[in-house]
Parts: structure tokens; C-alpha cells; sequence
């Protein structure tokens, strides 16, 4: 095996927490623009191609899909050599991989430089960040809080890009919109990762890739996967669905940025409601009040609607916590980059499929009706958590014996 210099980085006091600060409003930004501007962008992309917002949505669903390839490929890597290789090259791409979309001039090229953007994703969102979260702090309960307070920053990423995004098309075309928010990303993700003390392990550290996934694993990623399905297509398509309802596009979007500022919240009250709850009932029923809540923006209206949306978004904030806790908790530190990497692959077919599915079935019927299914698909989510804690209590109890 061989051997070099290994970097440990476990921070403490005032350090670990500036560095979590600065992390967290490196994720912001990444996810403000790598992510949610798609909402906003959509439309003027498809209406300057002149192709319909179908295509669009497949080429972004290309762009979710590699992003999964790739972070399954990537989360063993951050077992073994640390954070700081991926989220560096992450910061030096990103800008420029999101500049070039500005370029694009049909449909292969939009592919393209969406494929271009799911790489740069699974090099620049929660997966390396979180896996730099667990090099930080070996202590729950630390541990915990930092990613308490990562998580909290981060929701307020579609908070503020997607009204940001939707000012600056008022103010410039979609192409001079995408450099603008190019630059914001090159402005904050370089110098805050080359400054951050990132993990780097060398060949020192050889990562435990675990074998075929217990029956526990892959029972989860179903239902993480129905998660991703449905709160993907709800983030995407909520502002449309509500200008659909009779909202202007600005009031739609203010709303829709409700659901992503309702997830601080969530997060603040998530160890709390856990501990009281139990761990293995609180995943499913997140997933269940999704559910409800969504069947909720679907039949009600006014500020009935809105509050559906708050809970929804809560729900949804707890959930990005509540994930990364159970793959700690039932599968351990040392192989989470590569459980994480594996249900990541998972998650993000179905964050791929989901724009495709929604725009596929808003062809058919309304938004309403979509949102009813994707309703569904929260409540088999949750079948199949309460499914996957139980074989997980069986895989624990065959190992100690």
C-alpha cells in the first residue's frame, strides 16, 4: 500500500466554526446558482432556442443524471483522499461550466453544457460538503451542529436566487443573466475553498467500499428516491404551477422562495423533533407530511396554500439533515463518501427524471393533477422507510449476534 502525507483535519472552537460559516455560504451560492436558477431560466431558454420547455427539461434531466455517474464515482474518492481535490476543481469549473451555457446556440449544444453542469455539481453541492462536515467532526453531537448550520444557510439558497434570477432577467437578456451569476460563483466558491482547510488523505487512507448493499440500502434509496422525485418536481415547477393558479410571475416566485426559506426552520426544530419523535419513526413521517402537505398547495388556495407550502418546505429542510444522519447512524463514518456516493446515484435519477415527468404530464393535464401524483409518490416514500428501519434493526441484530 502506499503511503503519503496525510492532512487530519478535526477543527475546534472558533476555527471550526469560521470554517463552517465559510462553507455554508460557499453552498448558498453554489446552490442558488447551480441549481435553482434553472427554475427561473427555463422558460427564456426555450423561447430563444424555439424549442419548448419539454427539451429543456430532458437536457436538465441529462445534467441531474450525470451528476449522480459522477458522485457515485466520487464519493469513495472523498473517503479516501479527503475534500479538497473535488471541491477546488469544483470551484475553478463551476464558473466557467456555467458561463458556457451563455454560449449555447440549439439543443446539442444545451446538452451538452448541461452534462458539462452535472460534473461541476457532484463536485460543488451538500455530497463533498457534507463528507467535509464528517472530517471536521469526528463528535455527534458537534457534527451535528455543523451541519445544523450548513443546511440552514444553504435553504435560503432558492430564498434568494430565485427572485434574484427572475430581477436580472427583467434587467438583462437570459445570456447576459447566466454571466452575471457566473461571476457570483467564481466572486465566492475560489476564494473560499482555496482558503478553507480541506481534507486531503493521500493513498494514506484506503476507503471501505462496501460490498452488494444490505437490503436495508436499497430499500431506503426507494424511498429517498420517491423523495427526490417529488420535491424535485415541486422546487422546479411550484412558481408555475402557482402562475398557472392566476399569480403574477413575481408573487409566484416570492412564494415558491417561501418553500426554500421554511426549510431554516425546519432544520433549527429537526434534532429536537427527533429525539422526541425517535429516529426510526421521524424519516417516514417527514415523508408523510410532504405528502399531506402537497396534496394541501394542490386543493387549497390563498393563505391556505402558502402555510401548505411552509410545511412542505419545513418537511423538506428536515429531510437533507435527516439523510445524512441515518447514513452515519446506520452505516458508520468511515464508508459515508461511498453509501452517500451510491444513494446519491440513486437520488439523482430521480431528481433527472422529475423535470421530465412533470413537463411530460403537465402536456396532459394541470400542474394540480401532477402534483396529486407526485403526492403519491411522497406516501410510497414513506412506506418504504418505515420498510427500511426494520431491516436495518434485522442486519443489526444478525451482525451482533
Amino acid at each position: 500500500m502506499l503511503h503519503t502525507r496525510q492532512e487530519r483535519v478535526l477543527l475546534t472552537g472558533r476555527r471550526l466554526w469560521a470554517a463552517v460559516a465559510g462553507l455554508s455560504i460557499d453552498q448558498l451560492v453554489a446552490w442558488g446558482v447551480l441549481y435553482y436558477a434553472y427554475t427561473v431560466l427555463s422558460a427564456p431558454i426555450a423561447s430563444d432556442l424555439g424549442v419548448s420547455r419539454l427539451h429543456v427539461a430532458a437536457a436538465f434531466s441529462v445534467c441531474l443524471l450525470i451528476a449522480g455517474w459522477v458522485g457515485r464515482h466520487v464519493g469513495p474518492i472523498l473517503d479516501a483522499r479527503g475534500t479538497r481535490g473535488a471541491l477546488r476543481a469544483g470551484a475553478v469549473a463551476a464558473p466557467l461550466v456555467f458561463a458556457a451555457i451563455a454560449l449555447v446556440g440549439g439543443m446539442a449544444s444545451l446538452v451538452v453544457a448541461f452534462a458539462l453542469l452535472g460534473v461541476v455539481q457532484a463536485l460543488a453541492l451538500y455530497e463533498p460538503a457534507f463528507r467535509t462536515i464528517v472530517d471536521w467532526c469526528p463528535e455527534e453531537r458537534t457534527r451535528a451542529r455543523a451541519m445544523l448550520g450548513l443546511t440552514i444557510v444553504g435553504g435560503f439558497a432558492s430564498t434568494a436566487f430565485l427572485p434574484l434570477t427572475a430581477w436580472l432577467l427583467e434587467q438583462h437578456t437570459w445570456r447576459e443573466t447566466v454571466l452575471v451569476l457566473a461571476g457570483v460563483l467564481a466572486l465566492v466558491l475560489v476564494p473560499l475553498r482555496f482558503s478553507l482547510p480541506l481534507s486531503r488523505r493521500g493513498h494514506a487512507r484506503t476507503a471501505v467500499a462496501p460490498l452488494a448493499p444490505p437490503p436495508s440500502a436499497s430499500r431506503l434509496a426507494l424511498g429517498l428516491a420517491m423523495h427526490s422525485l417529488a420535491s424535485t418536481g415541486v422546487f422546479i415547477y411550484l412558481m408555475w404551477h402557482l402562475v398557472e393558479q392566476g399569480e403574477t410571475q413575481s408573487a409566484a416566485a416570492a412564494v415558491a422562495g417561501f418553500a426554500g426559506a421554511a426549510q431554516v426552520p425546519g432544520r433549527i426544530i429537526s434534532g429536537p423533533l427527533r429525539r422526541a419523535i425517535g429516529g426510526a419513526a421521524f424519516l417516514p413521517l417527514l415523508l408523510a407530511t410532504q405528502a399531506a402537505s402537497l396534496f394541501g398547495i394542490v386543493m387549497a388556495d390563498g393563505a391556505a396554500a402558502t402555510a401548505c407550502v411552509l410545511v412542505f418546505g419545513a418537511a423538506n429542510g428536515m429531510m437533507t439533515l435527516e439523510r445524512a444522519t441515518v447514513l452515519v447512524e446506520w452505516y458508520g463514518r468511515a464508508t459515508f463518501g461511498a453509501y452517500q456516493g451510491r444513494l446519491g446515484a440513486v437520488t439523482s435519477t430521480a431528481r433527472a427524471v422529475s423535470p421530465f415527468v412533470v413537463e411530460a404530464g403537465h402536456r396532459l393535464a394541470s400542474y394540480s393533477v401532477v402534483f396529486a401524483l407526485l403526492a403519491g409518490a411522497l406516501a410510497l416514500g414513506a412506506w418504504a422507510c418505515v420498510s427500511a428501519a426494520r431491516l436495518r434493526r434485522s442486519e443489526a441484530r444478525v451482525a451482533a449476534a
